[in-house]
């Protein structure tokens, strides 16, 4: 993705979003070193708006950072756990709500 039409999606869409969503939080945006993040202009647009965004920069290509991996593990083990396991699809979906 080239830097201008990171920053379009950033300053077009992301931002009025997260300040429809939470008006009185100071939004988070990640970050993981490609180079549309790293590009000149998206930097200088995020120091200009520094005030809004809290940056979290991570390193590039980190799959133990990604907090739904996570959730996904959360889940496999509690579903695996159940005795007996699920009788059917409707109770697996109840079963992962409540997880």
């Amino acid at each position: 993705m080239k830097a201008a039409n990171y920053l379009n999606i950033i300053a077009d869409q992301l931002h009025p979003y997260m300040a429809f969503v939470f008006p009185t939080e100071m939004e988070s945006s990640s970050r993981n070193n490609a180079p549309c993040h790293k590009a000149r202009i998206v930097l200088e647009w995020f120091e200009e708006h520094t005030d809004e965004f809290h940056l979290m920069s991570l390193p590039p290509n980190s799959p133990d950072l990604n907090p739904m991996e996570h959730i996904w593990d959360v889940m496999e083990r509690q579903l695996r756990a159940q005795t007996p396991p699920c009788p059917n699809i409707s109770t697996l979906r109840d079963l992962c709500l409540d997880i």
